[in-house]
């Protein structure tokens, strides 16, 4: 049954505005919901002045996070095991503070760190309200261009998992480069590399390129013909995201009730929800005689 279905969210990050403690009850409802692990995106290293790290944090996410978590420390901390009702996390490092002086991924392995997450914003994005990581530190494209591929580096040799947020149509021939270079490692390419077209093309030539839907949920509401389509045909690559941060767990659950209503399939929803999700993080043997088995 639907209601019995293990979930992953491939996509949460560790920010809040207040106390995570009060969202503690809604965590254990989303169990009840299925919601057996996240993959969690922790800044594990980030800049001093609050301000400065708001400036690469898209303006729609400032209402939600509260200056004061990065007045406390240079880096964030993994969190407790029962801080999520004990529900399974895959940390990943947010990685949009580095520079080459703090690039030495060796240390973030070390804390417990297991997967990369890359945001490639180089100049100005005024739709989203953030500054290019070039105008943040007053860089070229050629070092942002260098840094990125020596974090893609350290993360194969970890054996990590990438989650590399990138705007396809600005950045095709970048990524291309970087899945031929890297043939065969997961990448997860959030929110269908802002252009479903070039996000199908890259899966259909690569091996390891994954997507999911997180931020996509008005969208998805509004012409769910095409968003299943894209999903029902890609549905070994495509995992459930939901862009949520750490106290929002409504988001999160707002995203199952969603996939639920818009994919029939019990086997397309599994790969989604679980199977996916499980293969790109190797959290567990998934058998190849799974019959819900198949696939950045």
């Amino acid at each position: 049954m639907l209601e019995e279905m293990e979930i992953y969210d491939a996509h949460v990050h560790y920010l809040w505005r207040d106390s995570l403690a009060e969202n503690r009850s809604k965590f254990m409802a989303l169990q009840e919901k299925g919601l057996q692990g996240m993959a969690l995106i922790v800044m594990g290293y980030h800049l001093a002045d609050p301000q400065k790290c708001f400036e690469f944090i898209p303006h729609a996410y400032h209402d939600k996070i509260g200056q004061h978590i990065f007045s406390e420390s240079s880096g964030m901390e993994l969190p407790a095991a029962d801080q999520f009702s004990n529900i399974e996390i895959f940390p990943y490092l947010d990685s949009r503070y580095i520079t080459e002086t703090e690039a030495d991924l060796s240390r973030f392995k070390e804390k417990g760190f297991r997967g990369l997450k890359l945001l490639y914003v180089a100049d100005e994005d005024k739709a989203y309200g953030m500054t290019g990581w070039t105008g943040l530190f007053g860089k070229s494209h050629q070092e942002y261009e260098k840094l990125t591929l020596h974090l893609i580096e350290q993360a194969v040799a970890f054996n990590w998992p990438v989650i590399f947020h990138a705007d396809l149509r600005l950045h095709e021939g970048f990524i291309q480069g970087v899945l031929e270079r890297f043939s065969g490692h997961s990448f997860i390419f959030p929110h269908f590399g802002f252009s479903r077209k070039i996000m199908a093309r890259l899966i259909e030539q690569y091996t390891g390129c994954y997507t999911d839907f997180s931020s996509l949920l008005p969208f998805m509401q509004k012409n769910p013909e095409r968003y299943r389509e894209f999903i029902e045909t890609y549905a070994d690559r495509v995992l459930f995201g939901s862009d949520a941060t750490s106290d929002w767990p409504d988001l999160i659950s707002a995203y199952i009730e969603t996939v639920k209503a818009l994919i029939a399939d019990d086997v397309i929803r599994k790969k989604v929800f679980r199977d996916n999700y499980l293969k790109v993080h190797q959290v567990r043997d998934h058998g190849a005689g799974d019959p819900g088995r198949a696939g950045c």
